[in-house]
């Protein structure tokens, strides 16, 4: 799905605007940019955000080359968040089902981990897997199921070794509905 880096670039408005960059290029670009810096930038391509992609509701991505110019604006001291969200009320996760037109935020209280186990997927591949459930302070549960490489960026086994509670907040999801799942949690809704 996402190859190279991707990259959310944000301003003093909490505007944000998607970046991304080729595997190709990281070699040359990585080395040029930092998170928290700010930046003016020049010599890069826009093109329409993919949905199957898109993390901003923005309609267009930046995409940058190893010809791109970082120029650091370290006299600039503006306010600007390091990071940005677009949580989603777990009430309004079912209106998420199928869209791809952005993908899904949201954050919770860590109720409970599945171990790591490997599935098939497609009769073809075997995939690793591991589900957590998190809940709001409603008390409404939600079913996050990390497939694939995702797994190997987060640690079911050291999640389960802190001490509760154990909030988090999941980023770039797609929300589905599952034939088979586990009854650990309590709704129905999977992510």
């Amino acid at each position: 799905m996402f190859s190279g880096l991707q990259c959310i670039l944000v301003d003093q408005m909490i505007d944000a605007i998607q970046a991304s960059i080729k595997d190709i290029d990281y070699d040359f670009i990585a080395p040029k940019i930092k998170a928290g810096s700010i930046y003016e930038i020049t010599h890069f391509h826009t093109g329409r955000n993919k949905p199957s992609h898109k993390v901003v509701p923005h309609v267009a991505q930046l995409f940058f080359k190893a010809r791109t110019i970082f120029k650091e604006l370290p006299t600039i001291h503006a306010h600007i968040p390091r990071h940005r969200f677009y949580l989603v009320d777990y009430t309004q996760l079912s209106t998420r089902i199928g869209k791809i037109d952005i993908l899904t935020d949201v954050f919770g209280h860590i109720t409970g981990i599945q171990p790591l186990e490997q599935k098939m997927v497609g009769h073809e591949r075997l995939e690793n897997k591991y589900e957590l459930c998190i809940e709001n302070i409603r008390k409404e549960d939600v079913r996050i199921t990390l497939w694939g490489d995702t797994t190997k960026t987060s640690d079911s086994q050291a999640l389960q070794q802190l001490t509760s509670p154990i909030f988090a907040a999941f980023t770039r999801l797609k929300v589905n509905n599952f034939k088979h799942f586990s009854k650990s949690c309590s709704n129905q809704k999977q992510i």
